[in-house]
């Protein structure tokens, strides 16, 4: 259970006491956006959530309620789901299986493509696994690009993982063009009527402006269907500010966090979509192995720190 989901439980505790006037619940909505804050969700997404709490509570007749810990959790969800829902859903499993029985040999000779990108030590090459491994379970041929060509031993340790879960892997030499391994694996998925390729990237800032150009290359030459970011839940904060950088020099079409299994707050996760504009997050990593990497359901996700 994340920080947050406990600090939730003993607010709720607490203002199931106070009795429901303008006065507590004006108090009990600050206390409600302080727990936020401290569980790391933005200043700004905080506020706006007590912003609108406050009006929606206010506008509410109280004798619907016998306590304001039964108020609150109401009016938060639908606030809170809002907030984290992209006015665009996207569902790449069910995308990718219907591209794989569509009857157009158009359509079935190009590979969708997906470039992964983020910085060191998200857990961006164990992330493609785990796509990689979903995909392969469900009879989907993968292609995987070894394009950080940057990092020692980036290339043997995606490899590893492409010979564990038992899909191709395409490589070159360290040092090579990361942009023209990303062709190469493209162009064999095209021959051999792989379904998807899945590109692996150098760790990145976004901030580097050589290596963000070297990305907007990679992103030329591929032409991905997909461009997705990959954050550390456990950044807190920083993940936010990460998503928020990249969204400003890439086109992201979704954000996967890794590392929700150890999760210690929990609130970055609340943040992330409205600091994007809308970005939708695709999957939450939520262990070590190759299947745990499970679909975002921004509803259950809140039901479940809410309930």
């Amino acid at each position: 259970m994340s920080s947050l989901k406990k600090g939730v439980n003993g607010f709720l505790q607490k203002v199931s006491t106070y009795e429901i006037n303008e006065k507590n619940i004006k108090k009990a909505v600050k206390e409600f956006r302080d727990l936020l804050i401290s569980n790391d969700v933005s200043l700004e997404v905080a506020k706006q959530v007590s912003k609108e709490l406050t009006a929606k509570m206010k506008g509410k007749r109280a004798k619907r309620f016998s306590d304001l810990s039964k108020m609150i959790p109401e009016f938060a969800k639908l606030i809170l789901i809002n907030i984290i829902s992209p006015e665009t859903p996207i569902d790449v499993i069910k995308i990718i299986e219907k591209r794989k029985t569509a009857s157009s040999q158009d359509i079935k000779k190009k590979p969708l493509v997906f470039l992964f990108l983020g910085i060191n030590g998200t857990g961006k090459t164990t992330t493609i696994a785990k796509f990689a491994y979903i995909l392969k379970k469900k009879g989907i041929r993968v292609v995987l690009a070894a394009s950080d060509t940057f990092r020692s031993g980036a290339q043997e340790q995606l490899k590893i993982h492409a010979e564990k879960v038992g899909v191709k892997i395409i490589s070159g030499k360290y040092g090579s063009d990361s942009a023209a391994v990303a062709y190469d694996a493209i162009a064999h998925a095209k021959a051999k009527f792989a379904d998807v390729v899945i590109i692996d990237t150098s760790g990145r800032m976004a901030v580097n402006r050589d290596l963000m150009e070297e990305m907007k290359k990679i992103i030329r030459v591929s032409n991905p269907d997909y461009t997705i970011l990959v954050v550390d839940a456990l950044a807190g904060n920083d993940a936010t500010s990460q998503a928020k950088d990249f969204s400003k020099d890439i086109t992201l079409n979704g954000i996967i966090l890794s590392k929700m299994d150890a999760d210690a707050r929990g609130g970055a996760l609340i943040s992330i979509t409205y600091a994007t504009q809308g970005v939708p997050i695709l999957f939450l990593g939520t262990g070590q192995k190759y299947k745990d990497l499970e679909p975002f359901s921004p509803k259950e996700f809140i039901a479940n720190i809410l309930k």
